[in-house]
């Protein structure tokens, strides 16, 4: 399992029952016949939109269903599918050197203080340009829509690809602990409660990733928010020596990691997946990217047991958004392209194909969760008590020190103490390097 991307893992269960190329043909010959396809007009016929894209195989097929857009507007559609570094660099290097290669970035949404000064905004997109589709922005989850997509006032992103993360569990293991294998946690106490009964032999009780990658920083800033963390006070100061971050160390040595495998030091989410997958971990942090995997029987011993429910007391929101660039040499074709990628009608075709829905619609479709059941709990997450990364430019830097700090703490290096006093430390001087304070 080790290289593959959480998305990656989601393929095996969209096959499930059916070819997945034929999977991709049902769901292009659905948006062919989309009311948001057949009203698409002419107008800007011949014209080429560039999009900075993905490479994994849910970018990959969605990009096939775009081919209908090309064939009811007339307008070529040139997909660059990169891995993530690379669309990270291809969009800082075209839009600050104004070069606007491109016409359209995919967009991390931890991402979108730097490129929001270089894209259009998107509210008003559908008033803009003849042929797009209601946008419909009630149909999101306004703390999903607004910490995927906002900066200000401006919408300087459109959410295609929304994620978030969940606890999941092995029922069988549950029940044979005297747990009830139908009631998710409900807060981390009771998850490190469970752990604790369900480590027996080879069995551990959770799969914390520890290792110096972003999986690992991801758990202490669900367990930070979780613990009533800030990042920054009302002057942008950090507060990550708080005692809410001490917390958050200490909880991922002294609780989650007596009950998670050894040599997890080293762990990112390859190993997180494999370890619920093949029954050594009977609990876990999962993405709901990666909950589809766990059903496939291909790859997952447990996959006629499998629970799931947003990480309690609080959820982290993953995602990526497209933006269409204010230089774009196709604009007005460009934001007919990206109203009608994200139109409830091919947001849910493309969800079909596993690119994670934002909008409430393909959440709740009968027919997404007849072959994603859990997207309902993907929503109930976005309208709950929801945390992103660091809401500002340089917040890449942050997570990576975020995980330096949370590896230290959890080999034994550093003291939570220790951990936290020194991310304040190394996020001040980044902030103060970087001119956000003085």
């Amino acid at each position: 399992m080790k290289g593959l991307s959480r998305r990656q893992f989601t393929l095996g269960a969209l096959a499930a029952g059916t070819s997945y190329a034929g999977l991709v043909e049902y769901c292009a010959a659905q948006a062919a016949a989309a009311p948001a396809t057949r009203n698409l007009p002419r107008t800007h016929a011949g014209k080429t939109v560039k999009v900075v894209w993905g490479n994994t195989p849910a970018y990959v097929a969605s990009a096939e269903v775009a081919k209908e857009f090309t064939a009811a507007s007339g307008i070529n559609v040139e997909f660059s599918a990169l891995p993530t570094a690379e669309r990270y660099q291809k969009m800082v290097l075209d839009t600050t050197t104004n070069t606007n290669s491109f016409d359209i970035y995919l967009v991390a949404y931890q991402w979108k203080e730097q490129v929001a000064p270089f894209v259009i905004d998107h509210t008003n997109l559908d008033k803009e340009v003849a042929g797009i589709p209601a946008m419909n922005w009630d149909d999101y989850a306004p703390r999903a829509l607004a910490a995927y997509s906002k900066v200000g006032d401006k919408l300087a992103t459109i959410p295609i690809n929304g994620d978030t993360s969940f606890t999941v569990w092995n029922k069988e293991a549950f029940q044979k602990a005297g747990l009830d294998p139908e009631q998710a946690p409900t807060t981390w106490k009771q998850l490190v409660e469970n752990g604790t009964k369900l480590k027996q032999g080879d069995q551990f009780g959770y799969n914390m990733p520890a290792g110096k990658t972003i999986q690992t920083g991801c758990v202490w800033i669900t367990l930070f928010h979780s613990f009533g963390g800030q990042y920054f006070d009302s002057a942008g100061k950090p507060l990550l020596d708080s005692k809410a971050s001490v917390e958050a160390f200490r909880y991922m040595k002294e609780q989650l990691g007596p009950i998670s495998p050894p040599g997890n030091l080293t762990w990112d989410f390859p190993e997180m997946i494999a370890s619920v997958s093949s029954a050594q971990a009977a609990q876990g942090y999962m993405w709901a990217g990666g909950v589809g995997a766990l059903y496939d029987p291909s790859k997952s011993k447990i996959a006629k047991a499998v629970g799931y429910a947003p990480t309690p007391e609080t959820v982290l929101l993953g995602g990526w958004g497209l933006s269409v660039g204010s230089k774009s040499r196709s604009l007005d074709a460009a934001k007919l392209f990206i109203g009608w990628f994200t139109s409830p009608d091919i947001v849910k075709q493309t969800a079909l194909l596993s690119l994670s829905p934002v909008r409430r619609s393909a959440l709740l479709d009968p027919e997404t969760n007849k072959k994603f059941p859990f997207f309902p709990s993907v929503l109930k997450g976005m309208e709950g008590n929801v945390a992103t990364y660091a809401p500002i430019k340089d917040a890449e830097q942050v997570n990576i020190q975020i995980y330096d700090e949370a590896n230290a703490v959890c080999s034994g290096t550093k003291t939570p103490e220790q951990g936290a006093a020194a991310l304040q430390e190394r996020v001040t001087t980044l902030l103060k390097r970087r001119g956000y304070i003085q």
